[in-house]
């Protein structure tokens, strides 16, 4: 069973409630779980900042007093936040979409508005056999800045309700006990799908039959909400696409890039030196980001030595390579996507620089059919090619070209300013030296 939520805006915000409980399961399952049901139902949330409120089904309490349900909305609290809080420096390139994420739990109202309680104890001995099952409820609901609270307690409660209906389904069927959700951004419907983890295998083919407009043979989850890859790189404050919103460099000219989103690596990051050698390596690392970005691999972004150790096992390096400080070139490349990624990979060899400009509808080609960036090195230094302007009637051109050879802090501002991304004049290669150029393909899926 899959859950749907609404359309995202970019202004959207999530707001995600965890809760980890426990169920006492005897034999009579359905009044335990309708007051199991009841008792979270009447459950009170706290989300974190930047709201910091606690509401019940009857009022939402602030540090500045108590409120109803339906008087105040989700905007009036974070615009009351956003006058002293200042957005972090190139946030906008920290994170690949919009939407604000606000955490929450789950919280069980136990006392009512007596101003004074006398602790008590209650021990229950009871000879019933059963099994104490854990639960772990993960709600998230998309809402917007004139949400009212209490249309977003509606809308938790109406997740919970059916989170409860896939367990208690679940429970009669004996199946799996300890049960999860997960949540997946499918972005040509533009919803959240929530699914239980021993479900996810299935979401493809429902998906595909109540929209049949997704794709059939490319991933469709271009965000997982849970503890994978592609969540870890989402989150790990790498700056991502970082080309965005750069100025046209060729009058009249058309743009082909880049398919999707990647982490822009460099010299430098991750407390690693690897100034004067590590270019290919980092090229290679931000191709490997485009493919998990995408959907398409679970497996991290190789680090330099996993990136030696596979040349090793392939024996296309000698041991002694591991933790060397040697350079690798395309074919390298090639080689590590292919074994460790399984992805295939077009090698175009250009003898002189001079001659990279005959390859133009080439790379325009390549873009609109993979869509996937290109290493390209060489004689000299390594870079990563993402995309190409090209005018028709005048045959001007420009390649989008990402330098790995960056060194400093990630600052937006410096690294398009100072051209490490940028349009760059088919001059920029050296016109006497040869070039490899590494063009992954886009894996394809199994329709089935």
């Amino acid at each position: 069973m899959l859950i749907i939520s609404s359309n995202l805006q970019d202004e959207s915000i999530l707001i995600r409630i965890s809760c980890q409980t426990n169920l006492f399961s005897t034999q009579d399952n359905d009044e335990e779980l309708s007051a199991f049901r009841a008792l979270l139902t009447d459950s009170g949330y706290h989300l974190n900042s930047p709201l910091n409120i606690y509401f019940t089904r009857d009022a939402v309490f602030t540090n500045d007093g108590k409120y109803s349900l339906d008087e105040v909305t989700l905007g009036e609290f974070i615009e009351e936040n956003d006058k002293n809080d200042k957005k972090p420096k190139n946030d906008a390139y920290r994170r690949i979409y919009p939407w604000q994420m606000i955490s929450g739990r789950l919280m069980r109202h136990t006392t009512g508005d007596e101003s004074c309680y006398t602790p008590v104890l209650d021990k229950c001995n009871t000879k019933k056999k059963g099994q104490n099952i854990p639960l772990n409820l993960d709600l998230l609901a998309v809402a917007e800045r004139s949400t009212t609270i209490g249309d977003l307690r509606r809308q938790l409660e109406s997740q919970l309700a059916r989170q409860l209906d896939i367990l208690e389904e679940s429970l009669n069927r004996r199946t799996q006990n300890n049960k999860t959700f997960r949540h997946y951004y499918v972005k040509s419907i533009n919803q959240i799908v929530t699914v239980s983890d021993d479900d996810k295998d299935n979401v493809r083919n429902e998906l595909q039959v109540k929209y049949p407009q997704l794709p059939m043979n490319q991933p469709f989850i271009s965000m997982d909400f849970g503890d994978g890859q592609l969540a870890s790189l989402m989150t790990s404050g790498r700056l991502f696409d970082v080309h965005k919103n750069l100025p046209a460099k060729v009058k009249g000219g058309e743009q082909t890039l880049v398919d999707g989103h990647y982490a822009y690596y460099h010299y430098m990051q991750d407390n690693f030196d690897d100034n004067m050698w590590g270019c290919a390596y980092r090229s290679l690392q931000t191709l490997c980001s485009w493919f998990i970005l995408q959907g398409y691999t679970t497996k991290p972004v190789p680090t330099h030595a996993q990136i030696q150790q596979t040349l090793i096992d392939i024996e296309d390096k000698p041991k002694k390579f591991l933790n060397s400080r040697q350079w690798i070139g395309s074919m390298e490349v090639s080689f590590v996507l292919q074994n460790y990624l399984n992805v295939e990979c077009k090698i175009i060899r250009v003898e002189r620089g001079a001659d990279m400009v005959e390859h133009v509808r080439e790379l325009i080609n390549h873009f609109k059919r993979e869509g996937t960036p290109i290493m390209i090195g060489g004689g000299v230094l390594a870079h990563t090619i993402i995309g190409v302007d090209f005018n028709e009637s005048t045959g001007d051109s420009m390649l989008l070209v990402l330098d790995p050879h960056y060194t400093g802090v990630d600052d937006i501002k410096t690294i398009q300013d100072k051209g490490w991304v940028g349009w760059k004049p088919w001059s920029f290669w050296s016109k006497d030296a040869f070039y490899n150029l590494c063009c992954p393909i886009r894996p394809k899926l199994s329709s089935s």
